[in-house]
């Protein structure tokens, strides 16, 4: 039921019409064909605590794969302190989010995917960041990757 919500949500917003501006790609990792975050029409982004930050993107799969693993990580602009925003088990397997397929994957196949990430309370107010979020296969392989400017409220 929660995935039918967020696809509905994320279907409906008017957002995912012209996606969300100030997308960056990561340097020579293959790039998505959209991103979607809801509630963010440009970068950057606002991150509200205690709640999920929710997005939707699609790639063109260049391999086949089995398995997909979302992969969240963060740098404070400030500090340059970085690292991993962790993913609970369920937010992370990506293939449980996937839109229209199923894995395992296949070379040239369309793939959308959803990802609902927590942004737990603990995490400071006003925290500038730069994100960077990836798929990546059970060979740790990269098959999408973007990064975009966010904030902590």
């Amino acid at each position: 039921m929660e995935k039918f919500i967020l696809i509905t949500c994320l279907l409906s917003c008017p957002i995912l019409v012209f996606g969300t501006e100030g997308i960056r790609e990561c340097p020579g990792l293959p790039v998505p064909q959209f991103v979607n975050i809801s509630g963010c029409d440009k970068a950057p982004c606002a991150l509200k605590r205690g709640q999920n930050a929710e997005m939707i993107s699609g790639f063109l799969s260049n391999e086949y794969s089995d398995n997909l693993k979302t992969r969240a990580y963060f740098r404070e602009i400030e500090s340059g302190v970085a690292g991993e925003f962790p993913l609970p088990n369920d937010k992370g397997n990506t293939c449980d989010w996937l839109v229209s397929t199923t894995c395992p994957i296949y070379p040239t196949e369309d793939v959308t995917f959803m990802l609902s990430m927590p942004v737990l309370l603990i995490y400071p107010k006003n925290m500038d960041l730069d994100l960077k979020i990836t798929v990546e296969n059970e060979d740790k392989t990269i098959l999408t990757c973007f990064q975009v400017l966010a904030y902590t409220t």
